[in-house]
């Protein structure tokens, strides 16, 4: 018998736990033999019971402090972006002791100035699928590739390497 007596109280948690409506457990929408309407005319549900908005994905759990920093982000750069933000600027020691100036062109921050002793080249990004850094000079035909921490100077032109094997100093 004491079951039987806290079975509408358990039904009730477990209605507000499971969030469902009163069409779903009928025996909800009757108290004291005397029907309660779960739905207003118009099928519109009455705001005061109405639930709360669900959180948007991946934002349930975090802190409000945690929203913000997350809101506050910046995009990802993609294009000639990401490939000026992983250039590396600096001297490369290069086979046959050469050495190289990478460097950002003083009056265009999107060029890049190599220069070494005999050479000096103004050098544009490229964009590459296959992620290295490739900058070129197209009316001489020179080409800087980087990848992870090694170069290469190349003159597609005359078809010769000006200089292997560069790695960045540290």
């Amino acid at each position: 018998m004491r079951v039987l007596s806290k079975l509408p109280v358990l039904a009730l948690a477990a209605y507000a736990l499971a969030g469902c409506d009163t069409g779903t457990l009928p025996f909800l929408s009757k108290a004291n033999g005397a029907a309660m309407p779960a739905v207003q005319t118009g099928g519109q549900q009455d705001q005061a019971i109405a639930d709360p908005p669900a959180p948007a994905p991946g934002q349930f759990g975090k802190a409000p402090a945690a929203q913000a920093a997350q809101a506050q982000q910046p995009a990802p750069l993609t294009g000639i972006d990401y490939v000026i933000s992983k250039v590396k600027r600096g001297d490369f020691l290069c086979a046959g002791a050469v050495t190289i100036n990478v460097s950002d062109a003083a009056d265009n921050p999107r060029e890049f100035v190599i220069k070494s002793k005999s050479f000096e080249f103004r050098m544009v990004p490229v964009v590459t699928a296959s992620g290295a850094v490739r900058l070129e000079n197209e009316a001489k035909g020179v080409i800087w590739l980087q990848v992870a921490n090694r170069a290469m100077l190349m003159n597609q032109k005359k078809g010769q390497r000006m200089a292997a094997e560069c790695l960045a100093k540290t």
